[in-house]
């Protein structure tokens, strides 16, 4: 395992993504209101979801700025509703089948807008429910709209949660690994909230590991914390997956993620999530 950097990790970022890391400081979004499943069917037909991005930040080297793309739902009361207050309800109703293509298909337009604006290849994560990656329809749509528009799969990063991958976990495998053949990274996030089976690390084929930031945020007092993470980066380094730090929000966080080997980085300290023009303003001015 290579030897992380033992400064501040903030330094050692590509000017570009420090730059995207520096703007946008939204207020936080809101819970979503009581009975409000009528009013989210039609909220993608309203035009109502948007989506913000927040810098996945290299701690290494100049690596191409990359982003997690995060959904937001416009209310035209409450403002901006966070995706935790209304994605399980769109599960149990099938809603999140249209709500993730046009996730899918807005973050897919964006990083070609901005790799087109800025001269940098800009990479996107995008979160992928189980019913999605359950659909055989999915790929080819997906690799349909790429085409269209001239992106890449490589460009984009499909994100997955540990319990989408305990979901009949060999059928979640085998679609995973027709996603990765077409070109998609593949990261696994939150881990060590769910199951945290270590077991499914060697079957599933994974280009990135995201510790969860409730580990992250004991990794400065805690040697247990510390013990656990090094292990884990450890483990994922030998199976030939990149770590990134989740939740970093404090200097001590970043410089312990760096110590432990942590590759990626994000959170507050890097960057809060920002609009697609906000994104294009900062890295443009960064190369200018």
């Amino acid at each position: 395992m290579r030897q992380a950097r033992r400064s501040t990790p903030r330094r050692v970022l590509p000017r570009a993504v420090a730059a995207a890391a520096a703007g946008a400081r939204a207020r936080a979004p809101a819970p979503a209101p009581r009975g409000y499943e009528a009013e989210l069917a039609g909220a993608c037909r309203r035009g109502e979801f948007g989506l913000v991005y927040q810098p996945i930040c290299s701690m290494r080297d100049a690596a191409a700025p990359a982003f997690e793309a995060l959904l937001r739902w416009q209310h035209p009361v409450l403002g901006a509703v966070a995706p935790e207050h209304f994605i399980a309800t769109a599960e149990r109703n099938g809603l999140i089948l249209d709500i993730g293509d046009w996730v899918f298909r807005a973050a897919a337009d964006e990083c070609r807008r901005l790799r087109r604006a800025t001269g940098l290849p800009v990479r996107i994560a995008v979160n992928v429910s189980a019913l999605q990656l359950a659909s055989r329809a999915a790929l080819r749509l997906w690799l349909q709209h790429l085409d269209d528009i001239g992106l890449p799969a490589e460009a984009l990063t499909l994100e997955i949660t540990e319990r989408v991958m305990s979901e009949r976990p060999q059928d979640m495998f085998e679609h995973l690994r027709q996603l990765s053949e077409a070109g998609f990274g593949i990261s696994l996030d939150d881990f060590g909230t769910g199951y945290s089976n270590l077991a499914m690390l060697g079957h599933a084929p994974l280009d990135l590991l995201k510790l969860d930031g409730s580990l992250t945020r004991c990794l400065p007092d805690s040697p247990r914390h510390r013990a656990i993470a090094r292990a884990v980066v450890a483990l994922a380094h030998q199976l030939g997956i990149q770590v990134v730090a989740e939740g970093v929000e404090q200097p001590a966080q970043a410089r312990a993620s760096s110590e432990l080997g942590c590759d990626f980085a994000q959170g507050y300290w890097y960057g809060r999530p920002m609009s697609g023009a906000q994104v294009e303003r900062q890295l443009s001015q960064a190369v200018a």
